[in-house]
């Protein structure tokens, strides 16, 4: 297997939540003593980029805010790209640093963006998003995971509330994050290499390994985070290889 570049999810591969998973800092070390190019991707939108990368870099893994391709960066981009692009943020105060461009508003918003509000989501603002998609603004979902885990154990995604207000309001979302295309396409042009000779590794049989798979990537699922035996048995697209951990992935690329 040809494999010259990586993509990294970050939640559940580098780390679980506030815990580093064992091996990794030594497997990014192995990469970069090397120079082997890769890029960080994450669906993570309760955070910014920057604080991201101070994570990362507390944990021992030098990272630069560049290196990060998030959800939540990607939505505050794609809004960039319209004239019209008033919006109604269902975001933390940290992620929605990523859109200080952006005007908001609660009525008359063009747009309705959804990300993880942790424990800050309410039934209040779901209503006021619902109200804001009645009034004809587009849902747009920065991704649709349905769960993660969290150091208190398994927690409900974003994609839950978007399929709530999908429902509710009968529109359909633009997803920005894991698994469009899109977004995997902007890794791989920071990476300047071809899919084929990248390989993306993940938690998430779902938005890591199909969504990679049908880019053309390589894929890899590791055995911790949100990985569940039942949900790779369940899975339409199978991971070419499966990783205990990262803690792995030096004798997988040597």
């Amino acid at each position: 297997m040809k494999i010259k570049g990586l993509l990294i999810d970050l939640d559940g591969v580098i780390y679980n939540d506030s815990q580093p998973i064992p091996g990794a800092v030594d497997a990014i070390r192995f990469m970069r003593e090397r120079n082997i190019p890769f890029r960080f991707i994450t669906n993570t939108t309760m955070k910014n980029r920057e604080m991201l990368a101070a994570k990362l870099n507390a944990m021992g893994i030098s990272a630069h805010p560049r290196d990060i391709f998030s959800a939540a960066s990607a939505g505050a981009d794609f809004l960039r790209q319209h004239e019209e692009n008033t919006s109604f943020l269902l975001l933390t105060e940290e992620a929605k640093r990523e859109y200080t461009e952006i005007p908001r508003a609660k009525e008359n918003a063009r747009f309705v963006v959804v990300g993880d509000l942790g424990n800050d989501v309410s039934i209040a603002l779901l209503n006021d998003a619902f109200n804001c998609l009645m009034q004809g603004a587009q849902l747009v979902a920065l991704q649709k995971n349905r769960f993660w885990l969290s150091d208190e154990g398994y927690k409900m995604d974003a994609g839950a509330f978007v399929a709530m207000l999908e429902y509710a309001a009968n529109v359909r979302a633009i997803l920005i994050g894991k698994p469009s295309a899109k977004f995997f396409d902007l890794a791989l042009a920071s990476l300047k290499l071809p899919a084929a000779e990248v390989l993306m590794i993940g938690d998430d049989v779902e938005s890591d390994i199909a969504g990679a798979a049908r880019m053309g990537l390589k894929t890899c699922l590791v055995k911790t985070g949100k990985y569940r035996a039942i949900d790779l048995q369940r899975a339409a697209i199978q991971p070419q290889i499966i990783l205990e951990s990262i803690a792995q992935l030096p004798e997988l690329l040597a």
